[in-house]
């Protein structure tokens, strides 16, 4: 069985965790980033769609891919996973990013977590977290969010067989 993972990622964390999925599933087993040429669907079994949230929402080209695919991945044994600091048990949160059809089609989905990538972020958002680390306080409660290595575990144990 061939599986093709396709990602898009803002900062690499994304880019990290499909190659870790990868790695997991071993060599039948293509990444590849959404931006790059896809190969050809028809060469594959199972289907793994993930990406980045951003302000609430997944990548444009995620969605994009998705849209103008939905048919071919109707067909397809389907995953699809997220990166972000979501916590697991906010009702509803990964339904409100995929359409419902491919949701409903997916043998499963999951919040694969994430990383604070700082040394990544563009300059207006490197300033605002600067400016938001000096506020007394403001880090009080906060864990700083990190990729849930376990959860790539279980999606990858879903689609070996």
């Amino acid at each position: 069985m061939r599986t093709l993972i396709i990602y898009a990622s803002k900062n690499g964390c994304t880019e990290d965790c499909a190659r870790y999925l990868k790695e997991k599933l071993g060599k039948n087993a293509v990444v590849t980033n959404v931006e790059n040429k896809i190969p050809k669907m028809d060469d594959f079994d199972t289907i793994l769609i993930g990406s980045s949230v951003h302000m609430g929402k997944i990548q444009k080209k995620i969605t994009s891919f998705c849209r103008r695919n939905k048919s071919q991945l109707l067909g397809k044994e389907l995953g699809l996973f997220v990166c972000c600091y979501t916590k697991e048990d906010e009702e509803g949160f990964i339904e409100s990013l995929f359409d419902n059809e491919l949701l409903n089609h997916a043998t499963t989905t999951s919040i694969f977590g994430g990383e604070m990538r700082y040394d990544k972020l563009n300059i207006v958002y490197r300033k605002l977290f600067e400016s938001l680390n000096k506020v007394e306080g403001f880090r009080e409660g906060f864990t700083e969010p990190e990729i849930k290595y376990d959860e790539i575990d279980k999606f990858a144990a879903m689609f070996t067989k």
